[in-house]
């Protein structure tokens, strides 16, 4: 077996032309896909309910997030390789019966393990479908339509977690919060139904004939380190914390070992030898890129919203989604006229609207008026889905299909892994950010400032003429300063974030250098682009 990157196998019939019911498939795992990446972001709105419901505190009821989460990152590399072991279309619809039914198991769920127990078998579920889906998309387009293939498919991994905080509110405030495990059960028994009947197994699968057990420790466990890394390294205070040192010792041996292990064994659990395409290479290291400035926004947005601007769970829902109106409507028109133009300017001009947005998000703050959020989040949107349709298609157009599972295993890992990255350093920024500016703020307006000793006073003398006593006024007035300060930090810190992040994708621009086979071509592209 030929284990090298770009060793091609045979055409068969249909590589040109594609698989005549494509069209229909690629809607089909859509749809499984939009159910793996709603209930990403669906959770968080309910859970202050949940935790009334089981009797739990916050730092509790993050298990459930957690469990999810860990168990997804390490399914994803897994699925090239065991959907070789069972089979694909055996594999994929396994997987989305296991994602339906624990959905079911979460949401009649009657304490807090049994929860976190089916959230964690709803992440094996769930992973399989991002990846699994990705692989199906381009083994049954054509290359040629491999743009348009992805912005069919995008729509439902962008598009399901921007839709989720809505959603999430609406079925947590009208019904309950079990609800938002239950909504996925007829959309999981029609997506079963669609598999079954309309996905093909792949004719380049590769059969497992051993399996690759060091292999699968390893990764389960320095994937599982590095997440637990990210998701409690704020919390638990970085540096200061030996549970750090110790999850960072088991992130980067295991994975470390796992390297060396999988470029020398037969049977690898995860093909590493993909990396050798520099093209894809690139494409992976600018997709790790965009999901963390990505997630990096999608977090700190919510907070901004709630926290500085008074926003419940359900409005801020509502004021995201423009993002997802933008991502939805630029991804069809990308994908639809993907062919006539060049994927490498696509990229450019996306980053450029990215970079711009994040420029209008800089201005807003405590006082900002609702409806001048419409356009920023929907530039985010726009220029985010002028950036993904294109890379997808380019990550894969100079690989054979036989080694596209791996691939997708792959890249959609370090997407999981830059979201969580993204999500771990904005947390980090923002809090020493808002510190170091509340600090700051205190210190130059102390009460040597006339300005502040006289807005203290007025402050004081309003009170008091509402029948307020010297001493309830006086420590009113001091706390109102106080918030202030802290509101005005806030600010200051989410504009060094949206700065920072959009910065970062200008950073990796240069990685196009190495995308020189298009999708709809054979031949390196011109060298310039």
């Amino acid at each position: 077996m030929d284990s090298s990157p770009s060793a091609p196998l045979p055409k068969t019939p249909d590589d040109d032309q594609g698989h005549p019911l494509r069209y229909w498939i690629a809607l089909t795992v859509t749809l499984a896909s939009l159910l793996e990446g709603l209930d990403t972001s669906v959770v968080n709105v309910s859970l202050p309910q949940m935790m009334s419901a089981l009797g739990v505190s916050l730092d509790q009821i993050t298990g459930i997030t957690t469990g999810y989460i860990v168990a997804t990152v390490i399914t994803i590399p897994l699925t090239g390789w065991l959907a070789a072991l069972f089979g694909r279309k055996k594999y994929f619809a396994g997987s989305l019966l296991l994602f339906t039914f624990s959905s079911f198991m979460c949401g009649v769920s009657v304490d807090l393990t049994e929860m976190v127990i089916w959230r964690i078998v709803q992440g094996i579920g769930g992973g399989a479908l991002i990846a699994t889906s990705q692989a199906i998309i381009y083994e049954v387009f054509p290359k040629r339509e491999h743009s348009k293939a992805m912005a069919i498919w995008g729509m439902g991994i962008m598009v399901g977690p921007a839709i989720g905080p809505p959603l999430g509110g609406y079925l947590t405030d009208s019904l309950s919060w079990r609800w938002i495990f239950f909504i996925n059960i007829p959309v999981g028994i029609v997506a079963l139904l669609a598999v079954w009947a309309l996905v093909p197994n792949s004719p380049y699968r590769e059969k497992v004939k051993k399996i690759d057990v060091p292999g699968l420790t390893l990764l389960a466990i320095g994937i599982g380190s590095l997440q637990m890394l990210l998701n409690q390294g704020q919390s638990l205070g970085w540096y200061s914390s030996s549970t750090v040192w110790i999850y960072t010792a088991m992130t980067f041996g295991c994975l470390g070992v796992l390297i060396w292990w999988e470029l020398f064994t037969k049977e690898p659990v995860v093909d590493l030898r993909v990396l050798a395409n520099a093209q894809f290479t690139a494409c992976a290291l600018f997709t790790f890129v965009q999901a963390m400035c990505t997630l990096a926004i999608v977090f700190v947005t919510p907070l901004m919203l709630m926290d500085l601007m008074g926003y419940s769970a359900m409005q801020t829902g509502f004021i995201m989604l423009p993002v997802a109106l933008g991502t939805g409507i630029i991804m069809f028109v990308v994908g639809r006229f993907a062919s006539r133009f060049n994927p490498y300017a696509i990229i450019l001009i996306g980053v450029g609207i990215f970079l711009f947005a994040m420029f209008r998000y800089s201005y807003f703050t405590a006082t900002t008026p609702r409806e001048d959020f419409f356009m920023p989040l929907l530039l985010r949107g726009i220029g985010l889905g002028m950036i993904f349709v294109p890379l997808n298609a380019l990550a894969v157009a100079d690989l054979p299909k036989n080694k596209i599972p791996a691939a997708t295993g792959l890249l959609n890992l370090l997407r999981w892994v830059g979201s969580s990255v993204g999500i771990a350093i904005s947390a980090t920024i923002l809090g020493k950010i808002e510190e170091k500016f509340t600090f700051l703020l205190q210190a130059s307006n102390s009460e040597e400032n006339p300005i502040v000793r006289w807005t203290f006073r007025e402050v004081v003398r309003v009170l008091k003429s509402d029948g307020l006593t010297h001493h309830h006024s006086t420590n009113y007035a001091l706390d109102l300063l106080n918030n202030q300060y802290i509101d005005y930090a806030k600010t200051l810190a989410f504009e060094r974030i949206f700065a920072i992040f959009g910065i970062a994708l200008i950073l990796v621009v240069p990685l196009m250098l190495f995308m020189r086979v298009r999708p709809d071509q054979s031949s390196p592209a011109p060298s310039g682009h």
